[in-house]
């Protein structure tokens, strides 16, 4: 990979954004969280890192982590003020400045969907794009499957032209580039070897403010509002900059 001073121009103006949650707009792994709260850390957590480096498929391993332990909504809702408590830096202003400059934006996540609901409303996404797997309606949710993210993204984008873009940490955003123009790994909390070698750009820092200066257009920055978008979108320049974004195998469009 090569570290770009400037994101690429051509790269530059996105009308619709989709985040993963887990380890990308929080530093936590929510499932991985409940085992730890129930005792069963090591298991899980073993089985979360497979499916998300791919080497085993999502399905073999979503039914059986919640079989081993059995989440209440209760439990939803004491993960969804962990994800507060462990935001990924600048991630509410990021996601502010994308509102303001009217972005469409989605949380797509195979998390948990009343704790993922509560923490994505918190952030300023609207409540109706944000799509996570309901703690009783798990067998019906496509997002347990390893092709369930460009199969969720696919049928938001259809009819809705523009150019769209999905960040994520793991093998299964990873999958969702064949629904959108441009993928993105993020590292910043997780670093996994095959988002590195097959993402068509890399955030690598610890904070989502560089992606302003990929999704923005140079006149939509300019004209964002106040002193605390303009420090984000300086801050996210700023790591441009120091080599927080580099370009990867992926063709760029």
């Amino acid at each position: 990979m090569t570290n770009q001073a400037t994101s690429p121009e051509t790269a530059r103006g996105f009308d619709f954004v989709f985040f993963d949650c887990d380890s990308t707009l929080s530093t936590i792994e929510g499932i991985d969280e409940l085992a730890r709260i129930k005792g069963r850390s090591e298991e899980v957590a073993t089985l979360t890192a497979a499916a998300m480096a791919g080497d085993v498929p999502l399905e073999r391993v979503y039914g059986r982590r919640l079989a081993m332990l059995s989440p209440t909504e209760s439990d939803a809702i004491a993960l969804g003020n962990l994800y507060r408590r462990n935001v990924v830096p600048d991630v509410r202003e990021v996601i502010g400045a994308l509102m303001i400059s009217g972005k469409d934006v989605f949380i797509v996540s195979g998390g948990l969907l009343e704790a993922v609901r509560p923490f994505g409303e918190w952030l300023g996404v609207p409540t109706g794009n944000i799509h996570a797997v309901p703690v009783e309606g798990v067998a019906d949710s496509p997002l347990t499957r390893s092709d369930g993210k460009p199969r969720v993204v696919g049928d938001l984008l259809r009819d809705r032209p523009g150019r769209s873009v999905f960040i994520g940490d793991g093998a299964s955003d990873l999958a969702a580039r064949a629904a959108v123009d441009l993928f993105i790994g993020f590292t910043g909390v997780v670093e996994r070897p095959r988002i590195v070698a097959e993402a068509e750009m890399l955030i690598t820092g610890d904070s989502l403010a560089p992606l302003l200066g990929i999704v923005l257009t140079e006149s939509e920055e300019a004209t964002l509002p106040g002193a605390v978008f303009q420090r984000v979108i300086a801050e996210g320049h700023a790591r441009i900059v120091a080599g927080e974004v580099a370009t990867g195998k992926g063709e760029i469009p």
